[in-house]
This record gives C-alpha cells, sequence and structure tokens, in this order.
C-alpha cells in the first residue's frame, strides 16, 4: 500500500483525528468522553461521532486524485489555496485594495480568471472558496473534508458547477501554491 492510499484510508476513516476542535467538543460533552478516549474508543464511539457529523459511516471508496493533492498541502499552503480561488472566482474578494499573501500573485490571479470566465457560470452569491472546493471535491469527499472548519462556517455545499472549470481552477491554484 501507498503512502498516498494509507492516508486516504486514514482520513476516510478516521476525521475524529483531525476534525475542527467544534465538531468534537459536542459530541465529545454528550458522550461524556475526553478527547482521547476517542482516539483508541470502540467502533461504536467512532460510528456516532460520524452519525453526530452527519456523515454515513462507509468502506473508502478509490483515492480521489483531488482529495489527495489537497490533503497532501500543509495548512498554510491549503489557506493561500483558498485565498488564490477567492481572489480569481469571487468578486467580493478580488479588489486589488486588499493586501494580503496573495496579492503577489494579483496579476496571475487576473490571467486565470479571465480564461475562466467565472462571473458567466458562477453564481454570484457565492462568498465563499469553500463552496468551489467542495464542489471539486464531490459530496461525498466534502462530507468528511468540511470537518477541517467550524461547522458554522461551512455553508452547505453547491454541487452545480461545471466541472471542467472547478478542474482548471483547483488544478491551476495548486500549482500556484506548489511552486516556489
Amino acid at each position: 500500500m501507498s503512502d498516498s492510499e494509507a492516508r486516504w484510508i486514514q482520513w476516510w476513516c478516521a476525521p475524529w483525528q483531525w476534525a475542527h476542535p467544534a465538531w468534537k467538543a459536542p459530541f465529545l460533552a454528550l458522550v461524556g468522553a475526553a478527547e482521547d478516549d476517542l482516539m483508541d474508543a470502540p467502533q461504536g464511539l467512532q460510528t456516532a461521532f460520524l452519525h453526530s457529523a452527519q456523515i454515513e459511516p462507509c468502506q473508502p471508496p478509490t483515492p480521489v486524485n483531488a482529495v489527495l493533492q489537497w490533503l497532501a498541502l500543509p495548512a498554510d499552503q491549503q489557506h493561500q489555496a483558498l485565498e488564490l480561488a477567492a481572489r480569481i472566482c469571487l468578486t467580493s474578494v478580488g479588489d486589488g485594495k486588499t493586501q494580503s499573501p496573495t496579492s503577489v500573485y494579483e496579476g496571475w490571479c487576473r490571467a486565470v480568471a479571465k480564461a475562466l470566465r467565472p462571473g458567466v457560470w458562477l453564481d454570484p452569491a457565492i462568498d465563499d472558496p469553500r463552496l468551489l472546493l467542495a464542489a471539486w471535491v464531490g459530496e461525498d469527499c466534502w462530507s468528511r473534508l468540511r470537518l477541517s472548519w467550524p461547522p458554522q462556517a461551512v455553508q452547505p455545499a453547491v454541487t452545480n458547477m461545471p466541472s471542467n472549470k472547478l478542474h482548471t481552477l483547483w488544478q491551476s491554484v495548486l500549482w500556484r501554491v506548489t511552486t516556489p
């Protein structure tokens, strides 16, 4: 088994190990357990955690390359990727006036936006780049990936976006954040 396959299985089957504390705390309080108890908990408690996050326990599917690429990024690069996606696609972010670490890529973001034309296919009400990520990785994977952020920070996923545009967007963004 390759490292990426092992990472995939661990990520799929044990989301409580990396879930944001805001997902864990209410569950642990409800069952009267400490976080350490969850790590070595019997399968029933682990299944109960998944149900508390509205995730149906199941065997891991074939690894999804998009998710493997995302999981391979350190947290700072994931944050940078979300900022770049926002600058490319979300009109409320890419105004050029706000300074951030991704501001140095403003010209690159404009070029990608010109090629992708998000104004044509993206609902202007979308204001969170995580929704673009959700649509790219798919509903099954998003149910687990959303646990990376606090529950109140994650909006319901929107899945009716063109997959070719999302693929190009995220491949471009991942290339940008991993290229020195």
